[in-house]
């Protein structure tokens, strides 16, 4: 698929690794006016550029002045190998100075479009649901408005927190025992997650597991599991990142069987969490929490985080209407 059409008196480039860099400054210039916070972490893309940069640039474009200078990037960010279905992620950003320029709903309609493309490149069966996700810091009101606007209304929230770690959260669970977490764990842990998932489709394989990992930057010497005798229970999978401009240990995956929630399972795995970030020299936690509304981060108030920002979902579920056109445009300028 070519890049963009609409130009807006600059040009578009394919996305290349030598981008990053340019890429990690114009996000500082959109943050400027507000607190930085971790979803602008450019981890995922630096992984897939290394892994894949050929299709990075198929799915990635970026926007230049005349005289060179990056204004705007945009990426897709289809399944990760092993996963099923058909959801894919749209990044992208757009320099302050140009976001009334309509530089953006340009690359929304790009990456839609490109969406699309690479659906059909992907699946015979059009059957399959295609979801197209923008994930936005909910004071972003131009995306709040641009996004419903095009088809994507919001349908999750996800709340960033933070918690000092100068005070001790305690967190003892009789009759379980947390040892912490290594390659011998990895695919326990896998099998554990898949089946705490209320749909199928979201199952991870081998390959989609470890590369999650990889990507989300999980240290083992972060890590635990919570067994029950000898079978794991529960699992928190943490790494470090930037958190409103400090650096924080970050918990990136928790969970346990549905028999152990409400027990205090989360809390002690957050303590055993807690504990590894103080020995590694850190002084803040953070965590994310995945909702369906924007109230539901309130039983980490009680443990002592603190809101520091909060995404939005907004998703579009493409119609099989529009995905049977594009086939058949596809067909006829075959």
């Amino acid at each position: 698929m070519p890049t963009p059409a609409m130009s807006h008196g600059c040009t578009w480039h394919r996305l290349t690794v030598h981008d990053l860099p340019e890429i990690q400054n114009l996000i500082a210039a959109e943050e400027y006016l507000g607190d930085a916070t971790h979803h602008h972490d450019l981890s995922a893309l630096t992984v897939a550029l290394a892994d894949d940069p050929e299709a990075v640039s198929g799915n990635g474009v970026v926007l230049r002045k005349p005289s060179g200078t990056l204004i705007a990037y945009g990426w897709l960010q289809p399944p990760a190998p092993g996963e099923s279905g058909g959801q894919v992620y749209l990044h992208g950003g757009c320099h302050p100075a140009w976001r009334h320029e309509g530089v953006q709903p340009t690359l929304l309609d790009w990456e839609s479009e490109r969406a699309i493309e690479w659906y059909l490149e992907q699946n015979d069966d059009t059957t399959v649901p295609l979801q197209l996700v923008v994930v936005t810091s909910s004071n972003n009101h131009l995306m709040a408005e641009l996004l419903p606007s095009k088809g994507f209304p919001p349908q999750r929230w996800y709340h960033a927190m933070r918690r000092p770690l100068d005070s001790i959260l305690p967190g003892e669970l009789p009759g379980i025992t947390f040892v912490p977490f290594d390659a011998a764990w990895s695919e326990p842990v896998r099998l554990l997650y898949n089946q705490t998932l209320s749909l199928p489709s979201d199952e991870l394989d081998a390959d989609a597991w470890a590369w999650g990992l990889k990507a989300a930057g999980i240290r083992d010497d972060l890590s635990w599991v919570a067994l029950d005798g000898s079978q794991p229970v529960g699992w928190v999978l943490n790494g470090v990142m930037d958190l409103a401009g400090e650096t924080s240990g970050w918990t990136e995956y928790l969970g346990a069987q549905p028999q152990w929630r409400n027990r205090g399972m989360f809390k002690a795995l957050l303590a055993r969490s807690h504990e590894s970030f103080r020995t590694a020299g850190l002084s803040q936690a953070g965590i994310g929490v995945e909702t369906d509304s924007d109230q539901g981060a309130r039983p980490y108030l009680a443990l002592g985080y603190q809101p520091v920002d909060t995404m939005v979902w907004y998703v579009k579920h493409v119609s099989l209407g529009t995905i049977l056109s594009a086939q058949a445009d596809e067909a006829d300028g075959a």
